[in-house]
C-alpha cells in the first residue's frame, strides 16, 4: 500500500480521528484540572565515610574506597528505608495517625550517584510533610539500628535538603501531561481508523475494485455533488 493510500484512508476517517482526539483533550483537561491534587515532600541525604588515616608515605587508595563505600551505602540504604521495620518506626513517630502500609506505599527513594532522594506523595500537603519530617527524625536518631555499617565513627548520614511539601505537578507539567495524553489519543484514533477500514468490506475506489476482481475498470459513473439521489 502506497503512502497516499494511507493518507486517503486517514482523510476519509478524519471526523472520527478528530472526535476521538478532541474527546481525549477535553477528558484529560478535566481530569487534571479538577481531579485530586497530589502533594509530595522531598528530602535529600548523603551517606559517606571518612578516609582511613594515612599510615606511611606510600600511596593509598583511601579516597577511592571512600567514594566507593559511600555509593554502596546509599544504594543499600535506599532498600532499608522502604522496609517494613522502617515504616513501623515512622508510624510510631507519628503516633500511629498514619498506617505503616500507607507510609511504605507512599514513600519512594531514588539514588543519584551518592545522593539519596526520599519522596513522600499523598493527597494532603500536611500529611506529606508530616511523614517526611518523621522520616528525617527517625533517620537522624536511629539510622544505625537499621544498617549496622552506620554504627561507626567513620560513617556519617547527613540530610542536605529538608522536606518541603509542594504540588506533584506544576503548571508546565500539567500542560505537558495534557499534551502527551492528547497525542496518545490521536495515535490511538488513527490506529482505530485503519482497523475500521480493514474490517469494512465496502469497495470505495476503482483501484480496490481492480484488486478484488482482478479485472480492469472500463468505466466509472461520476458522483454528482449537490444532486438529490432519488432524482
Amino acid at each position: 500500500m502506497e503512502l497516499r493510500e494511507y493518507w486517503g484512508i486517514a482523510a476519509r476517517r478524519w471526523p472520527f480521528i478528530a472526535a476521538v482526539t478532541l474527546l481525549t483533550l477535553v477528558a484529560s483537561t478535566l481530569m487534571i484540572a479538577f481531579g485530586p491534587t497530589m502533594y509530595k515532600s522531598e528530602m535529600r541525604l548523603t551517606i559517606s565515610t571518612r578516609p582511613e588515616p594515612r599510615q606511611g608515605n606510600y600511596y593509598m587508595y583511601d579516597r577511592y574506597y571512600t567514594w566507593l563505600t559511600a555509593e554502596y551505602l546509599v544504594d543499600d540504604f535506599g532498600e532499608v528505608i522502604q522496609s517494613d521495620a522502617f515504616a513501623r518506626d515512622v508510624a510510631a513517630r507519628l503516633g500511629q495517625t498514619v498506617n505503616k502500609d500507607v507510609i511504605q506505599r507512599e514513600l519512594t527513594t531514588k539514588k543519584t550517584h551518592r545522593i539519596l532522594t526520599i519522596t513522600v506523595t499523598t493527597l494532603s500537603a500536611q500529611q506529606s510533610y508530616d511523614i517526611a519530617r518523621a522520616v528525617k527524625e527517625v533517620l537522624e536518631e536511629t539510622a544505625p539500628t537499621y544498617f549496622v555499617q552506620l554504627d561507626s565513627n567513620d560513617a556519617m548520614l547527613r540530610v542536605i535538603d529538608d522536606p518541603q511539601a509542594q504540588p506533584e505537578m506544576g503548571l508546565v507539567r500539567r500542560v505537558a501531561e495534557i499534551a502527551l495524553r492528547t497525542l496518545v489519543g490521536f495515535i490511538a484514533a488513527v490506529a482505530l481508523a485503519f482497523l475500521i477500514h480493514y474490517l469494512d468490506p465496502t469497495v470505495r475506489t476503482p483501484r480496490e475494485a481492480e484488486q478484488i476482481l482482478g479485472m480492469p475498470i472500463l468505466g466509472e459513473i461520476p458522483r454528482v455533488r449537490g444532486r438529490d439521489p432519488s432524482a
